[in-house]
This record gives structure tokens, C-alpha cells and sequence, in this order.
């Protein structure tokens, strides 16, 4: 049987002692970077987020991931998009904390959640998510992580 060897993950510092890491998913194109060779502008570099950072990380993957993107993972994900196409009110508030509640709790084991908060804005038509979650494995407790569901997908305020 072969073996897959990559050798730069030896290279991390031995000194850190985190619980949890992950690869942080903003890959955007740093425009302050060029390569004169080929005039094309450069990508940032693979950056890791550690411990909180981390289930952040995994908490931004669920909520934009739409279930069936994953070929590996086809049901991992929540369709959060529909709650804005079927109109901003109370009632799809609910049902909007409840999907996330179930989500959380499916795909992310390493967090538990205390509360959602769900704030409709039906002039911006948009939902303001307010969850409080604890991490016992990294002895957090009550942590308020806020963000906005609008048209143009989820993100942390």
C-alpha cells in the first residue's frame, strides 16, 4: 500500500498546543501582490485558524454550504437562502433558528449552542443571527458570535 508523506505540515511550530485546527476558507486574490512574469495578480496563501477560529470557520461552512454541493458529503450544509426567497417574517424566523439549531448540532459537535437570537429586517430584507455557544472542549462558555442572512449570503458582523 502506498503512503502519502507531506513533509511542510512537519514544519509547524511544535510549540503551539491547540485543540482544533483548520484551514481558513478566505481565498481571495490579494491585489497588492503581482507576478511581473506573467502579470497576473497572486492569491493569498493557505492560512490555518486555531481553536475558536476554527469552529468559526466551521460554522461559516455550514451556513453557506448548500446541501448536495459536497460530492463527498452530500448532505452536509443547510440551505439558509430559502428563508429570504419565501419572504422576512416571524414565523420564517423560527423556522430559521430551528434549521440552524439542527445544522449546529449535526455538523458541528465540537460547540453547543445556548441560544439563537433571530432579528428580522424586512427593509433591508434581511435576518440578524445572534447565537450564543459554548465550546466545553476549549472551556468557553456564553460566547455571542453575531451575523446578518441577507441576499448576498451569510456573514459575521
Amino acid at each position: 500500500m502506498a503512503a502519502i508523506i507531506v513533509k511542510e505540515f512537519n514544519r509547524l511550530p511544535k510549540a503551539r498546543k491547540n485543540t482544533y485546527i483548520d484551514l481558513e476558507v478566505d481565498l481571495e486574490i490579494d491585489y497588492t501582490k503581482t507576478n511581473p512574469l506573467y502579470n497576473i495578480k497572486e492569491q493569498k496563501d493557505i492560512v490555518a485558524d486555531y481553536d475558536l477560529n476554527a469552529i468559526k470557520n466551521s460554522i461559516y461552512n455550514i451556513f453557506t454550504t448548500m446541501p448536495g454541493q459536497k460530492i463527498l458529503n452530500p448532505i452536509f450544509g443547510l440551505n439558509l437562502l430559502q428563508f429570504l426567497f419565501t419572504g422576512i417574517s416571524t414565523a420564517n424566523a423560527r423556522l430559521l433558528g430551528d434549521t440552524i439549531l439542527q445544522g449546529l448540532t449535526r455538523f458541528e459537535p465540537r460547540l453547543t449552542v445556548d441560544n439563537i437570537n433571530i432579528t428580522t429586517n424586512t427593509d433591508e430584507q434581511q435576518y440578524i443571527i445572534d447565537l450564543i455557544i459554548s465550546a466545553p472542549s476549549l472551556n468557553i462558555n456564553n460566547l455571542e458570535i453575531k451575523g446578518t442572512l441577507a441576499e448576498s449570503g451569510y456573514y459575521f458582523n
